[in-house]
């Protein structure tokens, strides 16, 4: 298999995820109680399929088709993973899917993100992250408490990565990271 240079790749940024769901009812209301989307345009009929936004500019992000999957047995899909602004947007998320039943959470530090894992009801698994202010290589992972106050979880994030390779300042590696795709 060849490699194709980044440079000759447009930008290209996410747009949505379709999964096959076996109740469709069950997953719209997961994902418009528990995660806030909107459902912004809905097919017709018994097999409609529903299509689903947290973004004004985006028709959809995610379509749950109620139809019979034709995905193996064993979906190769790891999971779903949404970006959210700040740690306080993933504390909403956290106690609104605490409140959910049947959601176990998982709440780690990448050393890069927080992050909650968990899964809706049909079994996929999901991610919700906010950016930590540091860079460092991966594979990382470690829990976190999300009950800790911001400056609380700032410093135990930083104990736990400060001695990692490649710890440093995300903007630092940000800058690392863009020189390097300038010289491509």
């Amino acid at each position: 298999m060849s490699s194709t240079p980044p440079a000759d790749f447009p930008d290209l940024a996410l747009s949505h995820f379709e999964l096959y769901v076996r109740d469709v009812a069950q997953m719209e209301a997961f994902y418009t109680a528990g995660l806030g989307f909107i459902v912004s345009d809905r097919g017709v009929g018994p097999d409609a399929m529903v299509f689903l936004s947290r973004n004004a500019g985006e028709h959809h992000q995610l379509v749950l088709n109620p139809r019979p999957s034709r995905r193996p047995q064993d979906s190769p899909l790891d999971h779903i993973s949404f970006r959210v602004a700040n740690l306080a947007g993933l504390r909403r998320f956290h106690q609104a899917l605490s409140a959910a039943v049947d959601v176990a959470l998982e709440a780690v530090s990448h050393g890069t993100t927080w992050s909650l894992y968990f899964r809706d009801p049909e079994g996929n698994r999901l991610e919700l992250f906010a950016d930590t202010p540091w860079h460092v290589d991966q594979p990382c992972k470690f829990a976190i408490d999300l009950a800790l106050d911001d400056a609380q979880l700032l410093a135990f994030t930083e104990q736990q990565i400060r001695a990692r390779p490649g710890f440093r300042p995300l903007e630092q590696w940000r800058v690392e990271h863009d020189a390097a795709f300038d010289r491509r």
